[in-house]
């Protein structure tokens, strides 16, 4: 079922000089608020040349971007192998002990077992389970029944019914999220268990807790991977840091406060520092360092995902004497102002942010001094207004498949031919289903001596026998009578690994077809001709698993965060219907890992229950991820072909989806023409029109530096934190 759906975003109104429409962009686009006429402050004059000593908020604060990431544990490749299997993709849930991603070994049938014992370990504890919570649900059921029977409809235990009606409804939701949880592991392991038994032993990277897969290695079937590479990364779901802008530890420490900023909130943050090891550490192996930041968010309010503004105050003095520091001069005596009079006043000094001086000694209040710039009055006013401040994302998504198999002729004995090919690229197939037709000729030379091998082992094995049996064999040291005994195991070794190729071989003479080793679409079909001789493990086809399907976008500048909140649109080609749908991002592509698992692309996945229209789960459009036919096919690496095709497919096609949402959000913040800000030394200023003069105002600017700008009615704005208020006159 697909399902439809809308975003609803709520502008609040704006106190800005007449607003009439608001065009979001990183992209763009236009929602519309109410006019509110403004009357402007006429000019007192056309020139600043002197200034008031006023009390004001003088601080020196820097704010840099940040993002909320979870927080992740990434699993590397015990020793050099190629790439067999990888287990689980980013968006799906894994438990501790799951398979991650496996390669070419000798102990598949350990891995057999293990998973085995997993889906029984699963099948028993879901029913366990469902036993305990059944018993629940029929003691709510007989606690509510006897306490409502003739109960008055006043009675203060309605109350406590009520509450026990609402944990039964509740568990019963439990209940069924926990089943649907269930058969979705149960037919994923089923899958795994499968492609086991058909696949060559395998090397098994485990995941170490219960949570979700957000980043896999994009190695494709038969790549190397080194010892010590990171193939896999899993998220508990609950614990996440934010990583800002990296800043020392010994800078933070001389900071007098610091906060952080999400959604237009404040929220308290704890630095985590990191040692000089660990710096170098993370430096040598290529990551990137950051600031890492616990927040206290009880509420739970934040997710990953989501833009922070880390506020760094190193030091503020409120309510402080000061001048601008075009008004101070320095000479042999000291620092020094001018006041109007003609006067020279030595002063003593305090703290500066750049743009003001803080007076310590020497002015009062209300006096005025000299300054030396020269500016015309403004010819903008403005009552700073507050609203949502939000940058819009538009992209494009293609389908994807990254969960890949090989299906590869395996038949160790005999000369395969292909005898016809029975699926084409880009066709949905079921597990099971028929990939190519084969017959395979039988090689008697190989056979018979096999088989007289297997005789001339059993005459040796009795003679063997027959000396460990014979009554003079007692007389012997013991140690001779060891060695008689191993020979015999020996040789019953080697009779049972000859009889398992016969017994192999005698089964591959009964080999007619390939099948499909799950439900999935067909991404290469060989181009071999019915007739052809097949080699031993060439590869005849790849099949991708449906289980697996995303939409993926370029990230190469880094705007799609793991978990971020995205709408899908997709249009039929054939009935033109346009069609929205939800999405998340499903990975991490940097900042949370290493550069063994960092992509320039992300995995974008709908929620349960929903599905990609035009996917290979919606059987009734066409699928707009099928491969042209006579489509180029590097043989040496299908994975990356694949992918690369589907790109191709979807862009000729016209099938490309159209992926929007925003990478960030501030609701209900204080917003400020952008052109009427100045920034000196990072620091954030506007102008406003006090007691008959223009003053700056200091003030602390989101987003960092240079702030971006947000684009209401063909003008941009920024957002400010604190310092200056909704209601404030601003001119520019």
């Amino acid at each position: 079922m697909i399902k439809r759906f809308g975003k609803f975003n709520k502008i609040k109104k704006l106190t800005c000089m007449g607003l009439a429409a608001l065009m979001l962009t990183s992209g763009c686009g236009q929602e519309t608020v109410e006019r509110q006429e403004i009357e402007l402050i006429d000019p007192v004059s056309t020139a600043n040349i002197n200034e008031r000593v006023a009390r004001r908020t003088i601080y020196d604060y820097e704010v840099i971007e940040g993002n909320v990431f979870p927080i992740v544990t990434e699993y590397p490749a015990g020793v050099g192998m190629k790439t067999a299997d990888i287990g689980f993709f980013p968006g799906q849930r894994v438990g501790r002990g799951s398979v991650l991603f496996s390669g070419d070994m000798q102990d598949y049938l350990a891995q057999e077992e293990s998973l085995r014992d997993s889906i029984d370990n699963l099948v028993i504890t879901y029913a366990e389970n469902r036993r305990v919570n059944e018993l629940k649900l029929k003691e709510y059921g007989y606690f509510i029944d006897s306490r409502l029977r003739d109960c008055p409809d006043d009675s203060p235990i309605r109350v406590i019914v009520q509450r026990v009606m609402f944990e039964r409804d509740l568990l019963e939701q439990n209940m069924e999220s926990d089943e649907e949880v269930y058969e979705l592991d149960l037919m994923h392991y089923n899958d795994l268990l499968y492609r086991l038994t058909v696949n060559e032993a395998k090397r098994k990277v485990l995941s170490g807790m219960a949570g979700t897969v957000v980043a896999v290695s994009n190695a494709a079937p038969g790549a190397w991977i080194s010892e010590g590479t990171n193939v896999a990364a899993v998220t508990d779901g609950k614990s996440f840091n934010i990583l800002a802008t990296y800043k020392s530890a010994k800078l933070m420490s001389s900071a007098e406060e610091y906060y952080a900023m999400v959604d237009g909130r404040r929220y308290d943050v704890t630095y985590i520092p990191y040692s000089a090891t660990e710096i170098s550490a993370l430096k040598a192996s290529g990551r990137e360092v950051y600031s890492v930041f616990e927040i206290d968010d009880p509420e739970g309010n934040v997710k990953p995902g989501q833009k922070v503004s880390i506020v760094i105050i190193y030091s503020r003095k409120d309510n402080t004497l000061s001048v601008s520091r075009d008004a101070v001069h320095r000479d042999d005596g000291g620092y020094y102002v001018n006041r109007i009079t003609g006067d020279k006043v030595y002063i003593t000094r305090g703290i500066t942010d750049g743009m003001f001086v803080e007076i310590l000694d020497g002015l009062e209040e209300g006096e005025e001094v000299m300054i030396d710039t020269y500016s015309e009055a403004p010819e903008n006013v403005v009552t700073i207004g507050r609203g949502d401040f939000f940058v819009r994302y538009e992209g494009t998504g293609y389908l994807s498949y990254p969960d890949i198999t090989n299906v590869i002729n395996d038949v160790k004995y005999g000369t395969v031919t292909l005898v016809k090919k029975n699926v084409v690229q880009g066709q949905r197939v079921r597990r099971g289903e028929v990939i190519a037709y084969v017959s395979v000729a039988p090689n008697n030379v190989t056979l018979e001596e096999l088989t007289l091998r297997l005789a001339r082992l059993g005459e040796r094995r009795d003679q063997a026998q027959a000396a460990v049996d014979d009554p003079n064999t007692e007389y012997l040291d013991s140690d001779v009578r060891e060695r008689l005994r191993n020979a015999v195991s020996s040789l019953d070794r080697q009779i049972l690994s000859v009889s398992e190729q016969i017994l192999d071989l005698q089964n591959a003479y009964n080999v007619t077809a390939f099948y499909a080793p799950c439900d999935g679409v067909v991404g290469y079909m060989t181009e071999l001709s019915d007739g052809a001789v097949l080699q031993n493990n060439e590869r005849i086809a790849t099949v991708a698993a449906i289980s697996s399907e995303y939409l993926y976008a370029q990230n190469e500048t880094g705007i799609l965060l793991y978990g971020m909140e995205l709408t899908g649109s997709y249009e039929n080609p054939v009935t033109k219907e346009v069609v929205e749908f939800p999405l998340s991002v499903a990975s991490v592509s940097y900042g949370a890992i290493g550069p063994d698992l960092a992509s320039d692309q992300v995995y974008l996945k709908p929620p349960a229950g929903n599905v990609i229209p035009g996917g290979a789960h919606d059987t009734s459009a066409e699928f707009s991820a099928a491969i042209p036919s006579g489509q180029a096919v590097n043989v040496t690496n299908p994975w990356e072909a694949w992918q690369q095709q589907q790109a191709q497919a979807n862009a000729a096609k016209g099938q490309a989806y159209k992926v929007t949402g925003y990478t960030e959000y501030e609701t209900d913040v204080v917003l400020v023409p952008a052109k009427a800000v100045t920034f000196v030394d990072k620091q954030a200023y506007v102008m406003v029109f006090e007691d008959g003069q223009y003053v700056r105002r200091g003030f602390v600017a989101g987003g960092g530096y240079p702030a971006r700008t947000v684009t209401i009615d063909s003008i941009p704005y920024v957002w400010a934190i604190e310092g200056i208020d909704e209601g404030t006159v601003v001119v520019y």
